[in-house]
């Protein structure tokens, strides 16, 4: 995966509560911006709490023209997002 392909604003899905077999992915938010590589920032437009979130890079399963799509379901995403920027970003 390219890192480079994650531009601004795109959509972020991650997989549905089935996983690939299950249900269709599920919109999370928005790409706000890439951090060091190695993190990925989302707005905080589409946030519930109205603050940025960050997840690392590893979690994109593939990124095209239109959104990123993440390898964790939307109850892992929910539990795992990091809600302050990571050290060393």
């Amino acid at each position: 995966m390219d890192v480079s392909q994650i531009k601004e604003h795109l959509p972020v899905y991650a997989e549905g509560p089935g996983g690939l077999s299950g249900a269709s992915d599920t919109h999370i938010g928005n790409i706000d911006s890439v951090e060091g590589g190695k993190y990925i920032k989302l707005t905080k437009n589409n946030a519930p709490d109205g603050q940025h979130h960050w997840f690392p890079v590893d979690w994109v399963r593939a990124v095209d023209e239109r959104a990123v799509y993440l390898k964790k379901t939307v109850d892992e995403v929910i539990q795992e997002l990091l809600n302050e920027q990571p050290a060393g970003v």
